[in-house]
């Protein structure tokens, strides 16, 4: 898979938990995870790289946070519009 892309779950009509895909090869899995806020865990593959985000609280997600992790892990940032379905919520 070699694009990003958000899946969110919803219950009653908000977002309740959300997971960022990142890049990663064809049936690439974690290998540990890591919780940097009580809401953000990094899954992380056996060479160290960052192949995805959980939102745990959708709502407390800010584009700052989410670029400052991808930068940490040297990945390009986002934009606005990729989290669009949960900064609106």
């Amino acid at each position: 898979m070699t694009d990003v892309y958000l899946e969110v779950t919803y219950w009653d009509g908000c977002p309740w938990v959300a997971y960022l895909y990142l890049p990663r090869k064809k049936r690439e899995k974690s290998d540990h995870c890591r919780q940097v806020e009580p809401n953000l865990v990094l899954d992380i593959n056996k060479e160290g790289n960052l192949i995805g985000i959980e939102f745990l609280t959708p709502s407390l997600v800010t584009l700052e946070a989410v670029n400052g992790i991808l930068r940490e892990y040297r990945l390009h940032p986002l934009q606005e519009s990729d989290l669009a379905p949960l900064l609106a919520a």
